[in-house]
């Protein structure tokens, strides 16, 4: 894995998100500790309050693992609850993740996130326009943060947040800007769902999974765009394809159900990967690439 030393960017730098440039506010420049290429690809935000329940943590995750698995990178703000199970579904999936913070880059918040933070440096960034030297920062860095969470981003998923959270800030952010907002809606007595049920009521868009989104916004095509093709009709690389689901399916079971012989199963499965189609999940699972239609 390549070591990144930490650089400052500025409008002009050719790794500049171009999704700042909507903002009536952008920051002067930004100081950036990973790999700035990740700031070139499209992404999406996942946030959500700190306080949050096990499901709504479950949620966060599966939807940033699928959703990273497809292509996206996911972008959140490195706290505690929604935010830091956003970068480990992300990481879980093997793709890209951008924390924002609020902080100087020479300091973590929370500091439970500093090795979650250096997860993310090696397969993404952490950014902050919280210069080292201008002091430790305050409160009133998190909705400047949030503002460039929504800006970076082409949408928003709201997955859990009180009536009073700093999720509502950055999906009202996404709003202004013309970016979707997707929110998970939660069991009604639920003080952590009440922003959540407040969105969907302003019309913001259900998302019970990562389909909801991809019916919103086409997925990042693989190698840039390039086309891939689906396996030939009765190979056995159609027919694993055609069995798998988002959550995943035993490796082990397909292999069980096979009709074939071992050499097609092997060579239909490495076709899959060396292709792009597929992707492997925690427990020996197999799942689609959510891309292909």
């Amino acid at each position: 894995m390549a070591e990144h030393s930490p650089l400052t960017l500025d409008p002009d730098h050719v790794h500049w998100p171009h999704g700042w440039r909507d903002l009536i506010d952008p920051p002067a420049a930004i100081d950036l500790a990973g790999d700035p290429s990740v700031l070139d690809r499209r992404a999406l935000a996942i946030v959500g309050t700190r306080a949050a329940t096990p499901r709504g943590l479950a949620v966060a995750r599966r939807l940033a693992r699928d959703l990273a698995g497809s292509g996206w990178v996911v972008v959140s703000g490195l706290a505690l609850g929604i935010d830091g199970e956003a970068h480990r579904g992300a990481l879980d999936a093997g793709g890209a993740t951008v924390a924002v913070m609020a902080t100087p880059l020479g300091r973590t918040y929370p500091t439970a996130h500093r090795t979650l933070r250096g997860r993310i440096e090696g397969n993404g960034c952490v950014v902050t326009e919280a210069r080292d030297g201008g002091g430790p920062g305050g409160k009133w860095l998190f909705p400047r943060r949030n503002r460039l969470i929504a800006a970076m981003a082409e949408g928003v998923i709201v997955v859990e947040a009180p009536a009073r959270s700093g999720a509502l800030s950055t999906a009202h952010v996404a709003l202004d800007l013309g970016r979707p907002v997707w929110a998970v809606p939660g069991p009604v007595e639920r003080d952590e769902t009440t922003g959540c049920h407040r969105l969907l009521r302003e019309g913001a868009l259900l998302c019970e999974s990562a389909a909801d989104v991809t019916r919103e916004l086409a997925p990042p095509r693989p190698f840039d765009g390039a086309a891939v093709a689906r396996p030939a009709p009765g190979s056995a690389a159609a027919w694993i394809l055609d069995r798998l689901d988002l959550d995943g399916v035993a490796l082990e079971e397909l292999r069980l159900r096979w009709p074939g012989t071992d050499a097609m199963w092997h060579e239909g499965l490495l076709a899959l990967e060396l292709a792009g189609l597929i992707r492997r999940l925690p427990g020996g699972r197999l799942a689609p690439r959510i891309w292909l239609t």
